[in-house]
């Protein structure tokens, strides 16, 4: 009975430190920062640090840092998408979800799923 009660303990003890160690592990979970739409230049795809200026084109909103860089969304369609980097899908930055990384660039999703899978993938990695 009593050895039990030993392997019982050396059991729970194992769990609550493998436990412990997956809190701590950099890729157990991904951590997601999430950058608001509005605080980024759709055009330099990174975060100014200061208020953007806000752009409507084709009933879509689209952020930039500058007058330069308004002009440059309003003539090239092409900066207004990008890929999401797990799907590869095509996306509109208008609509995508948006995520800081760690060098300071950003990145457009498709979707929270899609980030987390990415970032959880590109944790491992390392």
């Amino acid at each position: 009975m009593k050895e039990n009660r030993v392997r019982v303990k050396i059991l729970i003890t194992m769990l609550v430190a493998i436990a412990a160690w997956a809190s701590f592990c950099p890729y157990a979970t991904a951590e997601v920062k999430t950058v608001d739409s509005k605080d980024v230049c759709m055009v330099a795809n990174r975060v100014p640090g200061f208020p953007t200026i806000e752009v409507l084109i084709d009933g879509r909103t689209y952020y930039v840092c500058c007058k330069n860089c308004e002009a440059r969304i309003k003539k090239d369609p092409a900066l207004r998408y990008t890929k999401d980097p797990l799907s590869r899908k095509k996306i509109n930055k208008a609509e995508a979800f948006i995520v800081a990384l760690d060098d300071g660039s950003i990145a457009y999703f498709e979707s929270r799923e899609s980030a987390e899978e990415y970032l959880a993938g590109m944790k491992k990695a390392l």
